[in-house]
């Protein structure tokens, strides 16, 4: 689970978690997600296939997952051509986007005027608000020919007519022909899951967006239209909640996020600049840059709980490497204990940092010694930093990026 505002690098990690998993499964939002993961000289930027199929080449996609048909083919066709099959198993019970929500994506961005939040326009919003009134179309609803499921079509399209005037006869063509090319990998979700781990498999399960996106636990309204918390893996893929034995919280070494919405350790600085250009920091959904801000170790804390992390993958050490200090954000001043409850009041806060000193650059060198000698040979000062963290916020930090790649990265 991403544990800041998205972007944390959980493409990378879990394309290394997933190595020797059965099963990686995408169980929360949709083709808004972005992930971008490194395999040798080849890079796969995929969004509604989970990055983690690149290690374990076997992919679901739960009822939780707002999905996108022709994201999916891409994202398919992507992988195929460079890595060769992919298992793919589709929930029949996950909510379409059609072209119909991302017209009123942007209409209602519009409407916002100077009060955005800065959505990705890919319609996730609206498909949301279908589902949640009971108007939205599933992959079910267009692929069975039984009476009642084509009564389900009609009474939809006969809704939205007399909602907007109109459905693009097109659209619903369209539709149909996408649904038919995904009929083949249409199944039970749930049951694939449980069948790998009865026979003692591995099964990874990758969120999309972070914590600070929740609909209901982040920055409310700069949310996004999904859980992005630990628990929504269960609601969102069809298994107990029993079943999930680890939760991982992916954390990058500094703060970034993209869109509108208060950001307390937000930098307005030449170094932000230098951050964003050494991370390649731009959406890999949207291309907009992203906004750049030291750790947050508040904000984490608060994350952390909420989804009872068990242990960190830290990424993007490497970035933050060869400046001459770094900070870390260890309280607020202006809010009593914990993390801000409104945007108004998370607006007011004063961080309160502890500066460190910085320590050499990770180049290629340094990262073939890493990979040799493991954490030890990690420079003293990022050591320290990575403890910091660790007794900050209570929790193990167990693996540690230090490059693009998949490989790149050190257990300690």
């Amino acid at each position: 689970m991403g544990l800041q505002w998205g972007d944390e690098g959980k493409g990378k990690a879990s394309a290394y978690i997933s190595r020797g998993a059965g099963l990686t499964v995408r169980f929360n939002g949709g083709a808004n997600a972005g992930h971008t993961v490194s395999v040798g000289d080849k890079s796969f930027s995929l969004h509604m296939i989970p990055a983690g199929a690149v290690s374990s080449r076997a992919a679901a996609l739960g009822p939780g997952v707002y999905l996108d048909l022709e994201a999916l083919f891409r994202d398919l066709e992507q992988l195929e051509q460079s890595l060769g099959r992919i298992e793919l198993v589709v929930s029949p019970r996950a909510h379409l986007v059609l072209d119909l929500h991302k017209e009123l994506d942007k209409s209602l961005e519009l409407l916002r005027s100077g009060e955005r939040i800065g959505t990705t326009l890919r319609g996730i919003g609206p498909a949301a608000m279908h589902k949640y009134a009971r108007l939205g179309l599933r992959l079910c609803d267009i692929l069975e020919e039984d009476a009642a499921s084509l009564s389900a079509a009609r009474l939809w399209r006969s809704l939205w007519v007399g909602l907007l005037s109109r459905v693009e006869e097109a659209w619903l063509n369209r539709l149909r022909e996408l649904a038919e090319g995904v009929k083949g990998f249409v199944g039970d979700v749930g049951g694939r899951i449980e069948r790998e781990l009865s026979s003692g498999g591995k099964v990874v399960f990758e969120g999309a967006q972070g914590t600070m996106l929740d609909i209901d636990h982040g920055t409310y309204p700069y949310v996004t239209s999904s859980h992005t918390v630990a628990a929504s893996a269960s609601t969102g893929s069809g298994i107990g909640i029993k079943a999930i034995s680890r939760v991982i919280g992916v954390a990058k070494s500094y703060t970034t996020r993209v869109g509108a919405g208060p950001f307390p350790t937000e930098l307005h600085s030449p170094i932000a600049d230098e951050l964003r250009r050494r991370g390649g920091e731009y959406g890999a959904t949207t291309g907009r840059p992203r906004r750049i801000g030291w750790l947050d170790a508040v904000q984490l804390r608060y994350a952390c709980r909420l989804n009872s992390v068990d242990e960190i993958f830290l990424t993007r050490v490497d970035t933050l490497s060869g400046l001459p200090a770094v900070k870390v954000c260890l309280r607020y001043d202006g809010v009593g204990e914990g993390f801000p409850e409104t945007v108004s009041s998370l607006r007011r806060v004063m961080p309160i940092y502890r500066e460190m000193p910085g320590w050499p650059p990770i180049g290629d060198e340094l990262r073939e010694r890493l990979r040799r000698e493991g954490y030890g040979a990690l420079p003293r000062e990022a050591r320290r930093f990575v403890e910091l963290v660790e007794e900050e916020l209570g929790v193990p930090v167990r693996y540690i990026g230090i490059g693009p790649g998949v490989e790149d990265v050190v257990e300690k």
